[in-house]
């Protein structure tokens, strides 16, 4: 095994551990409170039926379930071949959609449990996969830059 190929597997775990984790303490901690952190901030305990922000919440759970499931083994697929970004911020992505299918799986929902009032309540694999994603756009659109310059630099090399 390669060892962007362990880096990737390796992100996964983590990121996938530390969200279930936090949504078992959030189960047990928040089942009958919510904590206010201030600026609007807040723990509160809440279950998404749905996909990403409760869109398809009508939807049947299998259907949910196997529409999360094949994003995530798409994504986890891409960084295996090495064709999506650097393994680690794939791992981070791919480790948070598995956490959420893993969630759903055993208990028909996702735990959420950070509450912004102008925003659908969310949990760290939502922040993982967000944040992942932004950084392979940013990875991407550096690449693609860096690639640009090179031919340019080809060119006017081949200019002289």
């Amino acid at each position: 095994m390669t060892t962007s190929r362990r880096r990737m597997l390796i992100a996964i775990a983590v990121t996938a551990i530390v969200d279930l984790t936090s949504k078992i303490v959030a189960t047990v901690t928040l089942h009958d409170r919510s904590i206010e952190i201030g600026g609007g901030l807040a723990l509160r305990l809440a279950h998404n039926t749905g996909a990403a922000f409760g869109l398809g919440n009508t939807l049947p759970l299998g259907v949910v379930f196997a529409i999360t499931l094949s994003v995530a083994a798409f994504i986890a697929t891409l960084g295996w071949r090495d064709i999506l970004g650097p393994p680690v911020v794939v791992g981070v992505v791919a480790g948070g959609a598995f956490a959420n299918v893993l969630d759903r799986l055993v208990g028909g929902s996702v735990v959420d449990m950070i509450y912004l009032p102008w925003w659908p309540t969310f949990n760290l694999a939502d922040v993982a996969i967000t944040t992942g994603t932004f950084l392979l756009a940013a990875c991407s659109l550096i690449a693609e830059r860096r690639d640009h310059q090179a031919t340019a630099a080809k060119r006017e090399g081949d200019e002289r």
